[in-house]
């Protein structure tokens, strides 16, 4: 993609699409974004849904914001927000790794680089699909976003390892969201911390030490890993653990802290525990040249122990988002999920 096409696209990310976005609505904006030239083919679709606008992307139209993903998408009640950062992503497949030195050149951000098909499953369904092979690792993997719910976005991944190259005895996969405006970067969940159990929060900062990096869920092995392997999304926090399959953000629409009728819950929701991992980075920095609290990466990981040549494996999540009233919202939410799913999860007790 030349660089005049990536400004062209930015224009359209940043002025374009939010001025239109305040009179268009419906198959009026579905209209409108069709004939931008990012959707051409079906590298990119405007979505479909009863509350959220936007773009779905495959990695070559969306190449000069981090690759496939919605970028941008918005609440239809507050359309001039984009949940995601103008020059980023969210719901990115961006990493596959496994702890060996032999592929460390290829353990950060193969996703994006390998190419993927964006089709129309159905009026509100959407597929990202990354066939084996054009996929650095050998693995076919796809998918799947249904926004035909009220708030919500569910995703169903599943991928089939084509080739052996899991030395360690695992794959790993990770996907990353760049917020805008988040109130602050701080994710919350239930699990542990050190010898307490509650409601823990992670992405603070402790004297002068930020942080950063994975959560994994409270009694499962740490992955090992090579020296000489690439380890920064490997590596996991040894005080913070979950215990519950979710965890939630909190975004500030105006980024004014003297209003909250704007606070929107972001809370992200899965259908396993051992499997899953979560994670939270902060990359962006403000003018000042800090890490900019209100931009941080509310990312997840899924890992395959032992993964098997042939076998398909996956995972389903769910994305909620809307005006945030406490955790009580959290858990209710979280029980429909356990319900909708037809399966017993985790229990979080009322403080």
């Amino acid at each position: 993609m030349t660089p005049e096409r990536c400004l062209r696209l930015v224009w359209i990310q940043r002025i374009a699409f939010p001025a239109a976005m305040q009179f268009l609505s419906g198959l009026a904006a579905a209209l409108f974004l069709a004939t931008a030239p990012t959707a051409r083919a079906q590298t990119a679709l405007p979505i479909e849904s009863p509350s959220f606008a936007g773009v779905i992307h495959d990695n070559e139209s969306n190449r000069c914001r981090q690759g496939s993903g919605f970028s941008p998408l918005v609440l239809r009640d507050i359309s001039d927000h984009n949940l995601f950062r103008d020059d980023a992503v969210g719901l990115n497949f961006e990493h596959i790794f496994n702890g060996a030195k032999d592929q460390h050149r290829i353990s950060m951000f193969t996703p994006r680089q390998d190419p993927c098909e964006l089709t129309r499953v159905d009026h509100r369904t959407y597929k990202l699909h990354w066939p084996s092979a054009g996929s650095q690792w050998g693995l076919q993997a796809e998918m799947v976003y249904d926004l035909s719910q009220p708030n919500q976005i569910d995703l169903h991944f599943s991928c089939t390892p084509t080739r052996d190259l899991f030395p360690q005895g695992y794959a790993a996969m990770m996907w990353a969201s760049y917020i805008n405006r988040a109130l602050d970067r701080r994710i919350h969940f239930w699990g542990t911390e050190a010898d307490r159990t509650g409601w823990v929060a992670f992405g603070g900062t402790v004297g002068d030490t930020l942080e950063l990096g994975t959560v994994s869920c409270a009694g499962v092995d740490a992955l090992p890993f090579e020296q000489g392997a690439q380890a920064l999304n490997v590596n996991e926090n040894p005080r913070k653990k979950f215990i519950a399959p979710f965890y939630y953000g909190v975004i500030d629409a105006d980024r004014s802290s003297e209003t909250d009728h704007d606070r929107l819950l972001y809370l992200m929701l899965f259908d396993q525990t051992d499997s899953i991992r979560f994670a939270m980075w902060n990359f962006f920095r403000n003018r000042q040249g800090e890490h900019d609290t209100h931009s941080p990466a509310w990312d997840w990981q899924y890992v395959i122990r032992d993964p098997i040549i042939g076998q398909r494996y996956g995972y389903r999540a769910r994305v909620i988002v809307k005006p945030f009233s406490g955790r009580e919202q959290v858990l209710k939410e979280y029980q429909r999920w356990a319900r909708d799913l037809g399966k017993d999860l985790p229990e979080v007790k009322r403080e």
